[in-house]
């Protein structure tokens, strides 16, 4: 046991801000120098665990952030990284801004402003990314020299340790931790899944670790990256003397992301705090620590909830920077019930918040009790609603969308050819085909709209009794009267356009239409994005076309 505490008053006195038992660690979000909200990372900030703000300890040092710069940097970062999919990119970041558990700490996670960004910029399966990643941490600050309680703590904790503990809180702050942050995220769109392959071997050459004096070798390879397509690019950052401006060139980003060091130093902001769990402090008797771990039990469970909650909130938040380039299937009604949702949780947190900072101590397993499950219970109305804004079912009346080249599918021309339209799309229906070559129909008919098995004629109200096809010879596909001596060529199959193991066709997919006598055909739009073609089904097709398509819901006046 003496051997055990040594070793804990022997981390407690280390200058580090890692590795600490029962430290709660905390990412990227506290109030900036200027009183302002620096928002990198969301949600922990919401609550303070000291109840107060006048801090137990006793060090004058301690009780206050560092307000002037650094000179150097403790640990500099920067990084290419290359991402295949917004999937591994969203994964990496939400795992590197995690809040890390020590000991007693206390668990969550914080979602970034950078992600919720990254969120809204349509990021499609055929994008390629890199992202430049600038990390630097400027100083870390620590209670050091003699830690002790003041001496009004000291008082109260021999009086009522339950009335110390409901003043001071459940844990203090230890450490805080400054620096700067900078994300530049480029992307690359290919216009075939084999392109974006190739795309992607050449992006994976320029990934990797530089130091912030290869400036040249950094500059070489963001110039190889612009010969490789055309560019998109977004860009954030925490500290530094200077905001970039909201619309700049890409040049313009490297140069920035080239100062933004020397800005730091300038300008750092707190990028981390850690609150200590175990009060192994001279003045304080062994017997508090009995007292204190029951009620930091319940903050745990407190932070859970709070921690869910404001997960579900980011979640909700994600979703509406969607809202204009994703979640377009989503109705006005959709909206409104998210709203709900949004609104709910919302009301939630800060009850929390307000109950947590306010409450006597004795009401923190109530509190805890009180909000268990509340984020779960949300999150199955959201997705409850998610699922039904979502669903399709085979021969419902909607628009066919091609969004490389953002055009719907049109009239048919004189000659009964199929046409696309940025302006006046049909109604299109997609009906089970009257022929099949699976065993997954039933007797009459009837399918359900399934990926690899669904087989379907394209119907349109505007053509009664035509179905689309496509004929041999015939580069465009057209409109005829339905035949069952036709059926191959007017039956299409349903296929995912990136994931081979999705099962059933919901709204906010993408796929691809082929014909069931020409395989190696799919529906689809010309490179110039103003003809409706047979596009070749391979690695080719960017030379000829896109064959990826969208469900379009038709608005209704609600909408």
């Amino acid at each position: 046991m003496l051997l055990l505490l040594f070793s804990l008053l022997l981390l407690l006195h280390q200058n580090k801000c890692w590795n600490i038992i029962g430290v709660q660690e905390v990412r990227d979000v506290f109030p900036g120098p200027d009183s302002s909200t620096v928002d990198f990372g969301a949600g922990y900030n919401a609550i303070s665990l000291s109840r107060t703000g006048t801090y137990a300890i006793a060090d004058p040092q301690s009780q206050h952030l560092p307000t002037t710069p650094s000179s150097s940097f403790i640990s500099q970062r920067f990084q290419l990284r290359h991402f295949k999919r917004r999937e591994d990119l969203l994964k990496f970041y939400m795992n590197d801004n995690a809040i890390v558990t020590a000991g007693d700490g206390l668990k969550g996670r914080s979602t970034s402003t950078f992600l919720q960004i990254v969120s809204g910029e349509g990021i499609t399966s055929l994008d390629s990314l890199l992202v430049v990643d600038i990390d630097l941490v400027t100083d870390s600050q620590m209670i050091n020299g003699k830690v002790e309680l003041s001496e009004t703590a000291q008082r109260m904790m021999k009086q009522d340790e339950r009335k110390f503990i409901s003043m001071f809180g459940t844990h203090y702050l230890r450490c805080v931790v400054r620096g700067g942050k900078l994300i530049l995220l480029v992307k690359i769109r290919s216009h075939s899944p084999v392109g974006k392959e190739q795309l992607d071997k050449e992006m994976a050459g320029l990934a990797g670790t530089l130091s912030l004096k290869d400036e040249a070798q950094f500059r070489t390879k963001m110039t190889k990256l612009q010969t490789l397509g055309t560019l998109d690019w977004v860009l954030y950052t925490l500290g530094g003397t200077v905001k970039p401006p909201e619309t700049l060139s890409l040049l313009e980003a490297v140069n920035f992301a080239l100062k933004f060091p020397s800005q730091v130093l300038q300008q750092d902001e707190v990028r981390e705090l850690q609150y200590l769990g175990y009060w192994l402090l001279p003045s304080v008797p062994w017997s508090f620590s009995t007292t204190v771990s029951s009620y930091q039990q319940y903050t745990v469970e407190i932070m859970d909830s709070l921690t869910d909650i404001r997960g579900l909130e980011d979640e909700v938040g994600n979703l509406k920077n969607l809202r204009s380039s994703q979640l377009t299937w989503i109705t006005s009604n959709g909206w409104k019930e998210i709203g709900e949702v949004e609104s709910e949780t919302k009301n939630k947190r800060k009850a929390l918040s307000s109950q947590f900072t306010s409450a006597n101590i004795e009401k923190f397993k109530d509190i805890g009790k009180k909000y268990e499950g509340a984020a779960e219970k949300l999150k199955k109305e959201l997705t409850e609603i998610l699922k039904e804004e979502k669903s399709y079912e085979m021969g419902e009346e909607v628009y066919l969308y091609n969004a490389k080249s953002a055009v719907y599918v049109g009239q048919k021309n004189y000659q009964g050819y199929a046409s696309v339209s940025k302006t006046t799309p049909i109604v299109i229906k997609m009906v089970p085909c009257p022929y099949h070559d699976d065993d997954d129909n039933d007797d009459n008919g009837e399918m359900e709209a399934k990926y690899r098995n669904s087989l379907v004629t394209i119907q349109s109200p505007s053509f009664p009794g035509e179905v689309l096809c496509l004929g041999k010879h015939y580069y465009t596909p057209f409109w005829r009267a339905k035949s069952s001596y036709y059926a191959k060529e007017c039956s299409w199959r349903l296929k995912h356009a990136s994931d081979p193991y999705k099962s059933d066709l919901e709204f906010g997919d993408t796929f691809i239409l082929n014909n069931v006598y020409w395989p190696g055909f799919a529906f689809g739009v010309d490179a110039t994005g103003e003809w409706a073609l047979a596009v070749p089904d391979s690695g080719s097709s960017q030379m000829y076309g896109t064959t990826l398509w969208n469900l379009k819901k038709i608005k209704t006046d609600d909408d």
